[in-house]
């Protein structure tokens, strides 16, 4: 009765367990706020109201760790009734990472692009905490000439990345865009295609560009992304890493937008809604009806210049029909030159018939006598071969009479 009691306790125990793990701590953001006031930091570069929910990254559901956008500056924050804030960044630059993709990968923080008033970023770097600053990560295999991060996004192990590039031979308003991944455990790149489309700025306005938003929650499979609204709502769209689909629904339309007492997340393939009283409400992502969907890989797949791919391809097939014509041409230029050089031979064996010669002999009229011992040899051999296969004569070896260890050739 003892143990069936224990066993009871310890079942409950591990349901209240995995209940707690899909309610994640609420962020109080003004009290995470006044504690962000007493570093004495810019307010302008913090610009903590506008930029904080889409510069969070989730180490667990206790921890988080806060960028602010267009800064070096790194907060660790611990969650609860009294949330900890630690700066833990001694970097005070700023400016030059506006709209990077800041994302946790085996518990390290990393950033991916950004841009700043005249120039833009394309590379990776992360945050070493022993040394409170970022580092640069190189990429194997990353292109030298690439000119900005377009769009990005974690999956699993891989970074899938939008590149676009510098282009000195611009012969019209269109540039040169590559999309691939870099391998998260070799830090490696390799490019799935290429294509051509107009500038960023007017990617962006046919909405294949970044879709980040201002509110970001990420998971291992899906992230959510919440776009404000001038009226003060919000619109959200959630993201399947795997498919690089983006999707409004029914059921994303019908939420509210977060505050600092309001939360939104997703755990496994749920989303969860956390009113101001602590009441959760939960729903599949796959869920409600689809108003709206973007395949990132597709549409960009889809801008590559078939045109182009099939000139490459019947420019290879006439390049191979080229090359089998000149080929042919050569075996048949060859092999009428060696049938005229037999039937040539022929005739000296002609005059010669039903006699019997001695090696050297016929070494001298097959042409061959010149050549070494083992090229001699070869070329009687395939040479005789050759006549004998005509069926104008025979050319037979026999043992010589006079030493039965060397051979005559007996013609007839």
């Amino acid at each position: 009765m003892e143990k069936r009691g224990t066993f009871t306790f310890a079942l409950l125990l591990m349901v209240v367990c995995s209940c707690f793990s899909y309610n994640p701590k609420i962020i109080d953001t003004l009290k995470i706020h006044q504690q962000i006031k007493k570093f004495g930091l810019d307010e302008k570069i913090i610009n903590f109201k506008a930029n904080f929910f889409e510069s969070i990254v989730f180490k667990n559901d206790s921890v988080i760790y806060y960028n602010p956008d267009g800064s070096l500056h790194v907060f660790e924050i611990h969650l609860g009734d009294a949330p900890e804030v630690y700066k833990i960044s001694n970097s005070v630059h700023s400016g030059h990472n506006f709209n990077r993709n800041l994302f946790l990968y085996k518990e390290t923080l990393y950033s991916l692009g950004g841009n700043g008033l005249f120039n833009s970023y394309t590379g990776i770097i992360h945050f070493d905490r022993s040394l409170g600053g970022w580092l640069e990560t190189k990429i194997k295999n990353y292109p030298f000439d690439a000119k900005k991060v377009i769009n990005s996004w974690k999956n699993g192990d891989k970074l899938m990345v939008l590149l676009n590039y510098f282009d000195d031979l611009k012969t019209n308003d269109k540039v040169r865009y590559s999309f691939g991944e870099i391998n998260l455990k070799t830090f490696e790149y390799s490019e799935h295609f290429e294509f051509k489309d107009y500038s960023p700025e007017l990617i962006y306005r046919n909405g294949i560009g970044d879709f980040k938003g201002n509110y970001i929650y990420d998971s291992e499979f899906y992230s959510l992304h919440g776009y404000f609204k001038e009226d003060g709502s919000c619109e959200y769209r959630i993201f399947d890493k795997s498919t690089g689909i983006l999707k409004r629904t029914s059921k994303l339309d019908a939420l509210k937008r977060v505050d600092g007492l309001t939360y939104l997340y997703i755990e496994g393939s749920k989303v969860y809604f956390r009113d101001t009283l602590g009441g959760i409400a939960s729903f599949d992502v796959n869920s409600g009806t689809v108003i709206q969907s973007v395949n990132y890989p597709e549409q960009y797949k889809s801008k590559i210049d078939n045109n182009q791919q099939y000139a490459g391809i019947i420019f290879s097939i006439i390049a191979i029909i080229i090359v089998v014509i000149i080929k042919t041409r050569k075996q048949k230029i060859n092999s009428n030159g060696t049938t005229q050089e037999l039937a040539n031979i022929e005739n000296k064996f002609f005059d010669i018939k039903s006699t019997t010669i001695t090696k050297e002999d016929l070494d001298d009229l097959l042409g061959i006598s010149h050549y070494s011992y083992e090229t001699i040899k070869t070329k009687r051999s395939s040479m005789l071969n050759k006549l004998n296969q005509n069926g104008e004569i025979n050319i037979e070896r026999i043992r010589k009479e006079s030493d039965k260890r060397f051979y005559d050739y007996k013609i007839s």
